[in-house]
C-alpha cells in the first residue's frame, strides 16, 4: 500500500534541497565573504522599504519584483561558488537522504557467485 509520489511533491522535496545547500554554503567559511554576501543582498532588500515596484499600488507585480531580485541572488551565488564546494555539500545531503527504504533494500542483494567466493 505505498503511496505515490507526485510531481508537486518532487518539486517541493527539490526546494527544499537547494535551500539546505544555500545554508550549508552560507555556513560554510571555504566560501569566500564576498559571495557569501550575494544572497544578504536579496535579503536585506526584500527586508527594506526602498522598492522597484510599490508593493501596495501594484500589489500582483509589487510582489514579483522581490521574488525576481531573490531568485537572481541565489541564482548568482550557486553559480559562482566552486563546483567542488557545491558537490561537496551535495554529497553530504544526499547521504543524509537515505531512507529504511533504501537500507532495507541494500539488503536484499543477490549471493556471490561460487566461482567469486574463492577470490
Amino acid at each position: 500500500m505505498g503511496h505515490k509520489s507526485s510531481p508537486r511533491r518532487g518539486l517541493w522535496k527539490e526546494i527544499k534541497r537547494q535551500a539546505q545547500l544555500i545554508v550549508r554554503l552560507m555556513r560554510d567559511s571555504s566560501v569566500p565573504i564576498w559571495m557569501r554576501s550575494i544572497p544578504l543582498i536579496g535579503l536585506i532588500y526584500l527586508v527594506s522599504p526602498i522598492e522597484l515596484l510599490p508593493d501596495i499600488s501594484l500589489f500582483p507585480f509589487g510582489l514579483l519584483d522581490d521574488f525576481v531580485v531573490i531568485v537572481v541572488c541565489l541564482t548568482i551565488f550557486m553559480a559562482i561558488v566552486p563546483h567542488k564546494i557545491v558537490e561537496e555539500h551535495l554529497s553530504w545531503l544526499d547521504a543524509a537522504d537515505i531512507t529504511i527504504e533504501d537500507l532495507r533494500d541494500t539488503r536484499r542483494l543477490p549471493p556471490p557467485r561460487k566461482d567469486q567466493e574463492k577470490k
